[in-house]
C-alpha cells in the first residue's frame, strides 16, 4: 500500500509540475541569466598545460613501495611550493622576462592573482605533476608555463632534503588551448540550468498553489485634456468615411402627461365631490328639521 500512495503521490506531483510549466520556466531562466551575466564579465583567459615527473636515483635493492611513497610526498610537496612567495620570486629571476606589472604590488593581491594563474595537481603516487596557467593572452601563459617548469628542474633542491638523488623533468611541453578555458561557460551554465531546474521543482513542492512569473504590465497613455473629435474626410479613407456614423438631428423630449391637461381633471374631479355632498346634505336635512318626534314618525 506504500509503494501505490506514493506512486499516487509522485503522479499527482507530475501533474502539478504540467500545469506549473510557467513557473518552471521563469525560476530556470532567472537562474540561467544570472550565471550568464557573471560568467561573461568575467575576463576569458587561455590555459597553457605542462606535465613533470619527479625521478629519484635509488639502488637496485630499494624497496618500490618505498620509492612510489618517497615519490608522492616529493610531488606534493613541490605541487605546494610553486603557490609560495620565494617560488615566485625565483621565477620573476628565471630569466623569461615576464612582466613584473602583471601582478599588484600588493603582497596579499599579489598572492591571490599569482593562486588565480597557476594551477598544480600531484597525480596520485605516479610522482608526476600537471602544471597549468592562465592568462588572457596566450603568449603570457606559455611563457609563465615555461618559466615555472625550468624554476623546478633547476631550484627544486631548495624546497626538499635529498639533494642531487631527485631530478625533475618535463613529460609534455607546454601546450595551449584554442578556446578560453576560464570562466567554463558550457559547464557553468549546464550547472546554472540543473540548478534552476532543482529549485523550480522545490518551490512548486512548497508552495503548490503559488505561481511565479515575471509579468510586464502594458502603460496606456490616455489624454483627457484631449477631447475626441470627429475626423475630417480629408483624413479618412473613402471606405472609412462612408462607415463613420452620420450625425443625427437633436430630439426634443416629450413627456409621459401633459401637465395642463392633468390639472383640468384634477379640477373637475373635484367639482364632481363638492356636488355629491350638496345633494346628501339636502337628502338628510328634513329629518333635522323641526321636532325629533318628525324624525322618529318617518
Amino acid at each position: 500500500m506504500s509503494f501505490y500512495f506514493l506512486y499516487m503521490e509522485y503522479k499527482q506531483f507530475i501533474n502539478l509540475v504540467s500545469q506549473k510549466k510557467l513557473t518552471v520556466f521563469t525560476i530556470t531562466a532567472v537562474f540561467l541569466i544570472v550565471v550568464s551575466l557573471i560568467t561573461f564579465l568575467q575576463p576569458l583567459r587561455y590555459s597553457a598545460t605542462s606535465t613533470l615527473l619527479v625521478v629519484q636515483n635509488y639502488g637496485p635493492n630499494t624497496d618500490a613501495y618505498n620509492v612510489s611513497r618517497s615519490n608522492q610526498f616529493l610531488s606534493n610537496l613541490l605541487a605546494q611550493v610553486v603557490y609560495t612567495d620565494s617560488f615566485y620570486g625565483k621565477v620573476m629571476e628565471s630569466g623569461y622576462n615576464i612582466d613584473k606589472n602583471l601582478f599588484s604590488t600588493d603582497v596579499n593581491k599579489r598572492k591571490k592573482e599569482w593562486q588565480k594563474m597557476v594551477y598544480t595537481r600531484a597525480i596520485a603516487d605516479t610522482g608526476m605533476i600537471t602544471l597549468k596557467t592562465y592568462h588572457q593572452d596566450k603568449a603570457t601563459a606559455d611563457k609563465i608555463n615555461q618559466a615555472i617548469a625550468y624554476t623546478l628542474m633547476t631550484k627544486h633542491s631548495q624546497y626538499h632534503g635529498l639533494g642531487d638523488n631527485v631530478k625533475i623533468k618535463v613529460i609534455n611541453d607546454s601546450t595551449l588551448s584554442d578556446w578560453p578555458v576560464k570562466p567554463n561557460i558550457i559547464l557553468n551554465l549546464i550547472l546554472s540550468f540543473i540548478a534552476g531546474l532543482a529549485v523550480s521543482l522545490y518551490f512548486i513542492y512548497l508552495f503548490p498553489a503559488r505561481q511565479f512569473s515575471v509579468k510586464i504590465d502594458k502603460l496606456e497613455n490616455i489624454t483627457a485634456s484631449q477631447p475626441l473629435t470627429e475626423p475630417t474626410e480629408a483624413e479618412l479613407s473613402s471606405d472609412e468615411a462612408l462607415a463613420w456614423p452620420e450625425a443625427q438631428p437633436e430630439i426634443e423630449p416629450v413627456l409621459a402627461y401633459n401637465p395642463i391637461e392633468s390639472e383640468e381633471e384634477n379640477f373637475s374631479s373635484e367639482q364632481d365631490i363638492e356636488h355629491d355632498l350638496e345633494e346628501s346634505k339636502d337628502e338628510f336635512e328634513p329629518y333635522f328639521r323641526g321636532d325629533i318626534n318628525n324624525v322618529i314618525q318617518r
